[in-house]
């Protein structure tokens, strides 16, 4: 069985190649659309292209869209609307899809014609596709090759039992982190609790079609041995997407492109626009492939009884005020740093003691998820 591990550089700030025959003002802020319809809940990201002439690509923050109408609807006539978040992103309710039915992607957008400056609202829409049905994860497992080796979490999914040519082949992943950590630190008896989340922004693809049973195995996140995550107690939720090959096709040749030219934010190609179309005014171009697909999903977790983590070297002794000078050349009689923070007054004969936050603070901290273990 060959293992492929593809990963997924979706556009969030692309640009069109300069070969195009269209002016720059036309292939400059072309819309951008990211995300696939499933199931309960659709997450729809927009956002612009950049110009050709911004030679500073590779650093500059996406151009997010908001504002826009956004809308999931069914060839019965259903619409569902979505509700904007932050950043461009937009969440629909979907409910359970119905494999019998179709559904595509509309966005309603009040936009300016640079060339003319005229405004008016364009319709964008995606085509009508039936969901394509995804197999149970089979199983989630961890690996470490030994002491000092990172942690590598891995997705197992059987496409089929009875493996022909229609088969799904085709899979997209992501994931959520969720994990605890206590900052703890000497002769502190009463440790901090810490929980954090992060949402992973790249897709992972995967292709079963090249091995002869159709089961794959996929890496789908590495995590260093002495990161925190693995310090208390760690939990990964993997969403699995079958998708069609045109979507997986659509997908790949967006890793090429980026592979090729070195830069996630380097020009897209035109012809790898995707399913979208602008039905207002089908000359304005479009970037992106939304397919529709059903979602299942397993969790994993990790704890410290597990014996993976490896704790960094210690940077949380506590410091005095001439300790401070000499290593860090830091004058606490000024100012304290807005790194550091009283560990202990000094009090009968005995020196302050200074201590970096991030040993006693719980930093970017997320609520603690309401089903997290004991």
């Amino acid at each position: 069985m060959k293992k492929t591990i593809c990963l997924l550089c979706f556009v969030l700030c692309g640009c069109i190649s300069e070969y195009l025959p269209k002016g720059i003002d036309r292939v400059a802020d072309i819309l951008v659309v990211e995300g696939i319809i499933t199931d309960h809940e659709t997450r729809i990201t927009l956002s612009r292209s950049m110009s050709l002439i911004d030679t500073d690509n590779e650093h500059a923050a996406p151009n997010y869209v908001n504002g826009a109408g956004v809308y999931v609807e069914c060839d019965d006539g259903t619409q569902m609307a979505a509700e904007p978040q932050h950043a461009g992103t937009y969440l629909v309710q979907t409910g359970k899809l119905n494999i019998e039915r179709k559904y595509r992607l509309k966005i309603e957008l009040t936009e300016t014609d640079h060339l003319h400056g005229q405004t008016k609202t364009n319709e964008y829409c995606s085509t009508f596709s039936h969901p394509v049905a995804t197999s149970e994860i089979d199983s989630i497992f961890r690996m470490k090759k030994g002491k000092g080796e990172p942690v590598t979490i891995h997705v197992s999914t059987q496409s089929s039992s009875d493996f022909d040519e229609n088969t799904v082949l085709y899979y997209l992943w992501s994931y959520i982190e969720e994990w605890e950590s206590s900052p703890l630190m000497p002769n502190q008896q009463y440790p901090s609790v810490c929980w954090y989340e992060a949402v992973n922004n790249d897709l992972l693809l995967g292709s079963a079609s090249k091995t002869v049973s159709g089961n794959l195995i996929d890496n789908v996140v590495e995590i260093d041995p002495s990161d925190s995550k693995l310090s208390e107690m760690y939990r990964i939720t993997v969403k699995q997407n079958a998708i069609s090959k045109k979507a997986y096709d659509y997908f790949t040749n967006i890793k090429k492109n980026a592979q090729q030219t070195g830069s996630l934010f380097s020009p897209i190609p035109l012809e790898i626009t995707g399913n979208i179309t602008c039905t207002t005014d089908p000359d304005i171009p479009v970037i992106g492939y939304v397919d529709v697909s059903t979602t299942t999903s397993k969790q994993l977790y990790i704890s410290r009884r597990d014996n993976l983590y490896e704790p960094p070297r210690w940077d949380c002794q506590p410091l005095t005020a001439k300790e401070l000078l000499e290593i860090h050349a830091v004058d606490v009689s000024r100012e304290i740093p807005p790194d550091y923070t009283i560990y202990q007054a000094g009090m009968f004969g005995n020196a302050t003691l200074y201590i970096k936050k991030s040993c006693v603070e719980c930093n970017g901290v997320a609520p603690k998820p309401d089903d997290w273990p004991n």
